[in-house]
C-alpha cells in the first residue's frame, strides 16, 4: 500500500495542499490593496486569484485529498456549509451581475449584506465545530480554526451592534472604539489563513515524522 493510499497519507496531502491554499489566499488578500495604490492593473485579477484559492482549500480540506484525508470526516451537513462556503463570493459575484448596484438597489444591498454575513458566519461554524469533533485533527489544535473564527467574527459583530445600538453614522464619526474593533476584525481575517495555512503545514509535517520507521542507534544494527 502507497502512502497515498493511507490515511496518514490521505490526511498529510490534503493538510499540505489545503495550508498552502490557505496561504496563497492571504497573500492575495494582502497584495491586491497595495496594488491598487500602485495602480496596477491586475488588481482584480488577485484580488479573485486569492478567492479561488480560498475556496479551493475549503473544497480540499471538506473532501480531503483521498477520503480519510477529509478533516470533517466527510461529514453531509458540514462538507454542504464548507461546499456553500466556497461558492459564496462567486454568488455574490453573480448577483452583482445580475442586479448591479445603484441608487435603486440600494437598500436590497444593505439587507443582502446582513443575510450574507450571517449565512457565512453560520457556514463557517458548521466547518470548524465538524473539525474540532470530527478527531481527524487531534489535540488543541484541532481547535484552531474555532479560534480563527472567533478572532475575525467577534470584533466586526461587536463594531455593528455598536453602531446600530449608538446609531453611529461611520461616515461622519470619530468613535475610536468602533474603528478599533473594525480594525481588529479586518486584522484576524487577515492573519486567520496565514496561522491556519502554518499550522496545517506544520500538522502533516509532524505526521511525516511520527510515521517514521525507528533507527536503531544501540546496540548497532548488525
Amino acid at each position: 500500500m502507497t502512502d497515498a493510499a493511507t490515511p496518514g497519507g490521505a490526511l498529510r496531502r490534503t493538510l499540505t495542499a489545503g495550508g498552502v491554499l490557505l496561504i496563497a489566499s492571504a497573500v492575495a488578500s494582502v497584495a491586491a490593496p497595495m496594488l491598487v495604490m500602485s495602480n496596477v492593473p491586475l488588481t482584480t485579477v488577485v484580488y479573485w486569484a486569492g478567492t479561488i484559492a480560498f475556496s479551493a482549500a475549503l473544497v480540499v480540506f471538506a473532501f480531503g485529498l483521498g477520503r480519510p484525508g477529509s478533516v470533517v470526516a466527510r461529514q453531509p451537513l458540514a462538507t454542504g456549509a464548507a461546499v456553500l462556503l466556497a461558492a459564496w463570493p462567486f454568488v455574490g459575484r453573480a448577483l452583482t451581475a445580475v442586479l448591479p448596484y445603484e441608487q435603486g438597489t440600494a437598500e436590497f444591498y444593505t439587507a443582502w449584506g446582513y443575510a450574507s454575513a450571517a449565512v457565512e458566519i453560520a457556514a463557517a461554524i458548521l466547518v470548524v465545530v465538524q473539525i474540532a469533533r470530527a478527531g481527524i485533527v487531534t489535540g488543541r489544535v484541532r481547535w484552531a480554526p474555532l479560534w480563527a473564527l472567533a478572532a475575525v467574527v467577534v470584533p466586526q459583530v461587536l463594531a455593528q451592534l455598536l453602531v446600530v445600538a449608538l446609531r453611529i453614522d461611520l461616515s461622519a464619526t470619530e468613535d475610536d472604539g468602533v474603528f478599533l474593533l473594525i480594525g481588529l476584525g479586518q486584522l484576524a481575517t487577515l492573519a486567520a489563513p496565514i496561522v491556519l495555512g502554518i499550522l496545517a503545514l506544520l500538522v502533516a509535517g509532524r505526521r511525516v515524522t511520527a510515521d517514521l520507521p525507528p533507527v536503531q542507534v544501540f546496540p548497532p544494527a548488525g
